[in-house]
């Protein structure tokens, strides 16, 4: 038997793999994971059930793979970008903007995604719950470089501002889904990320007349010395992931 003959199983078994897992997400993002059924799921991947349970043990097993396929896609399309990131400012504007277009490219895997945290018990130690620490770290990364890098305050938890962060954008999502606005990921991005960094106390009335800030000021400074020490140290291996 030739190789490329071997090889045909194999291929097909990937195919039929991925048209279940097509179907899956669109039962899914259209009901509960208790109201959906393997029997519809089958029914749209045009197969029977016991061909289902060939690929996955069962429904909840199924829902992770459907999950985390799209959570794989997720971090492949961020990784590359954040990459080239280095600013503070700028990383929380492209995480919180990526963040937004998911709702505006795929509204029904958000829809499934907040379904899904709210309905699983536990959802602590859940497989949605590693896929979102997994994603989350991103902005962890972000907001623990800012500290270091003295743009951030020095006694800023990144847990807690991650979680405000996300909470925050889970609850705009929310609203704008639910009222049928049309969501401008840039443009929300860019006003989250000023009320982020600048705050939402009114600047003193001296501080409007006479400019930014001392603290401002001295954060600027501090970066711009990290930034020169940087250019000394010769060019950086990279941070290992």
């Amino acid at each position: 038997m030739s190789s490329a003959t071997s090889a045909m199983p194999k291929r097909r078994k990937a195919v039929r793999r991925a048209e279940i897992l097509a179907a899956a997400t669109e039962v899914f993002q259209d009901k509960p994971f208790e109201a959906a059924s393997i029997g519809e799921i089958a029914a749209r991947a045009d197969c029977v059930e016991g061909t289902i349970y060939t690929y996955f043990r069962n429904k909840r097993d199924l829902l992770d793979a459907v999950l985390a396929a799209f959570y794989d896609r997720l971090v492949a399309d961020i990784e590359p970008r954040f990459a080239t990131l280095e600013n503070t400012a700028d990383r929380l504007r492209y995480l919180i903007g990526r963040h937004l277009q998911i709702a505006v490219d795929d509204p029904g895997f958000v829809r499934m995604i907040t379904l899904e945290a709210r309905a699983q018990q536990p959802y602590f130690g859940s497989r949605l719950h590693d896929l979102n620490r997994r994603y989350a770290q991103f902005m962890v990364r972000t907001l623990r470089d800012g500290i270091q890098r003295g743009d951030l305050r020095e006694d800023l938890d990144p847990q807690m501002a991650r979680d405000f962060v996300f909470g925050g954008l889970a609850h705009w999502i929310g609203n704008a889904l639910g009222r049928g606005k049309r969501i401008d990921a840039g443009r929300a991005a860019r006003e989250m990320t000023r009320m982020l960094l600048a705050g939402w106390s009114a600047a003193p009335a001296a501080a409007k007349a006479d400019g930014p800030p001392l603290r401002a000021i001295e954060a600027r400074l501090t970066r711009l010395e990290g930034e020169l020490r940087r250019r000394e140290a010769g060019p950086s291996t990279g941070e290992a992931r």
